[in-house]
């Protein structure tokens, strides 16, 4: 029952500051007709004229802030803003990269195309955009953007084992194992990646290809 007796408390008081708000009206009104007898008004007209008057003429003689910062031509981004882009399009290129490992190729594609929109040199996202366009079996695109990594980073391993498994998943097994010799020039350990490689099965016939693993 307590919140009603609070509720017809709240009502009572708001009743009153009605009350006394309308009192207050009404003197004020009082006070207005007096003010605007002959004996006030002029005068007051007079004052409140003079005061619009100063205030204009300052106004026009000190120019406002929004002129001066108009004024004001803009400046080389800053390093801060430099790096927080960075920052954006690494992390979009981890999210996408745990979107792939968990097999949520259309959701990592989309992420990587805009990091590669960012930054069209980004290598490590051209190599894993190229592995998604291999799986969805657009060759072409995968090859394009395997090979823009390769120009971009002549070094980067992944690009070039990549490019080895596309060639063998097509069917063209010389060309793949020709990649696949460049990647192991790079990084032995890519011997350890080819031994169980499914998408190299093409190659396992190649008897370059089983010394070339035997090493």
């Amino acid at each position: 029952m307590s919140y009603i007796n609070e509720a017809l408390k709240k009502a009572q008081e708001e009743r009153d500051s009605r009350y006394m708000k309308y009192n207050s009206i009404a003197g004020r009104s009082d006070k207005l007709r007096e003010c605007f007898s002959g004996r006030i008004f002029w005068p007051l007209i007079s004052t409140v004229f003079l005061i619009f008057f100063l205030y204009g003429a300052y106004a026009w003689l000190e120019p406002s802030n929004e002129r001066i910062e108009s004024s004001v031509e803009p400046g080389i981004p800053e390093l801060k803003d430099m790096g927080e882009d960075h920052l954006g399009k690494v992390a979009l290129y981890e999210k996408a990269s745990k979107l792939l490992k968990l097999g949520r190729f259309q959701e990592a594609k989309k992420i990587y195309e805009a990091v590669i929109s960012m930054d069209p040199g980004y290598v490590e996202a051209l190599n894993n955009l190229g592995i998604i366009y291999i799986h969805e079996g657009d060759f072409d695109a995968g090859k394009e953007n395997l090979e823009k990594a390769v120009r971009l980073n002549p070094r980067h391993v992944e690009s070039y084992y990549n490019m080895a498994c596309l060639y063998a998943i097509k069917g063209e097994p010389k060309q793949g194992l020709e990649y696949l010799k460049k990647a192991v020039s790079l990084d032995s350990n890519v011997r350890e990646w080819a031994r169980n490689d499914s998408d190299l099965q093409n190659l396992r016939s190649l008897e370059e290809f089983n010394q070339l693993l035997s090493r």
